[in-house]
């Protein structure tokens, strides 16, 4: 009997092991973005690894946690699975893999609306979860999705507003990708998307639900402020894994804007991000820059590709392990402290003034 081979231990490991298992279809679905050169997609790593930090020691951190809060409850670390439509073309029964490692790491989950499994089910995973909206042209469909979430025991619903048609990738395209069979949405056979979405509509959702609201897909600093005005409970920054605008802003550079334009005081609003994140030390990153958490998308697949709830398990305790001993290494002992960390951003092939 032939060995298991060790679980990749680099981001770029996990996306090669996924890359060698995957049928082409699947993989331009899974890794493609948009765009002939899926210029947002590069742009975000890019941005991300232009993040530059100062670290504080010598301080005492013989002590350390990584344990943080996500979307209103605890987590192992301030992290959570972002919401990622069928799963189930990655692994069989993708969605319930995912829930289950997400349960025993003790990370959030957010359900996508085109999730290869029903929100009930999911649930029952034990990991918390919270449920992510497409703004669906059959407003009663909208209204029976929230209902459902709410009744399942979701934590926070996610509205997605940089969606208002469904872009996909070119080389989905070229591999003629197209799901279908077996794997489908299972909360809906409604899948259009409704493109009149406006900020009259997130302000009746939050009015309409008991569960606290997050606009996902926010790049601008006024956008974040009309969803604070809004009564969101916070808003994810977020350009859809560059999968939509193929010229959108990378994160890392809209975050700290989005922060810095956010109110100090008054009722607390949550600031997170996506798009991107493959390591322990973006998180850290993440956090130096204003965000309360983060969103981890193709990397979860990745690892589900590999090897299913184990897959993911890897993926999520590198993740894990690297936050803590990047948190080290900065002089923190809680995620908590890394957010007063001094964050420089170097343009691109920038060198540091000596």
């Amino acid at each position: 009997m032939s060995e298991i081979p060790p679980a990749p231990i680099t981001g770029e490991a996990e996306q090669a092991a996924a890359r060698a298992v995957l049928t082409e279809p699947t993989w331009a679905f899974v890794s493609g973005a948009a765009g002939s050169s899926e210029t947002s997609k590069v742009a975000n790593r890019l941005a991300w690894d232009s993040v530059f930090l100062e670290h504080q020691l010598p301080v005492d951190v013989s002590r350390s946690s990584t344990h943080g809060v996500v979307f209103g409850v605890a987590s192992e670390a301030p992290i959570a699975v972002a919401p990622m439509g069928l799963a189930g073309l990655v692994w069989p029964h993708g969605d319930l893999e995912i829930a289950a490692a997400c349960a025993e790491v003790g990370v959030p989950v957010v359900v996508s609306t085109m999730a290869s499994a029903r929100v009930e089910d999911i649930v029952k995973s034990g990991a918390q979860c919270a449920f992510q909206l497409y703004w669906l042209r059959d407003s009663a469909v909208r209204r029976e999705l929230v209902d459902r979430a709410e009744q399942a025991g979701c934590v926070a619903l996610f509205v997605t507003v940089d969606a208002p048609v469904r872009r996909g990738s070119e080389r989905e395209r070229a591999a003629e990708f197209s799901p279908g069979g077996d794997v489908r949405p299972a909360m809906t056979d409604s899948t259009e998307l409704d493109a009149s979405l406006g900020w009259a509509d997130i302000e009746r959702l939050v009015a309409s639900t008991s569960l606290p609201v997050y606009v996902k897909g926010i790049l601008s600093p006024e956008a974040a402020q009309r969803a604070h005005a809004a009564g969101a409970a916070g808003v994810v920054v977020s350009n859809h894994g560059g999968r939509q605008l193929d010229c959108a802003l990378p994160t890392a550079l809209a975050l700290p804007r989005v922060k810095r334009a956010l109110p100090e005081n008054g009722r607390s609003f949550d600031v997170l991000v996506d798009s991107g994140i493959t390591t322990g030390t973006d998180v850290v990153r993440a956090l130096a820059l204003g965000a309360s958490a983060v969103l981890v998308g193709r990397q979860i697949l990745y690892g589900l590709a590999r090897g299913g709830m184990q897959g993911v398990l890897n993926v999520l305790r590198r993740m894990t392990a690297e936050l803590g001993q990047t948190l080290m290494m900065t002089g923190c002992t809680t995620p908590a402290e890394a957010e007063t960390l001094p964050a420089h951003i170097l343009n691109y092939g920038q060198q540091p003034e000596l």
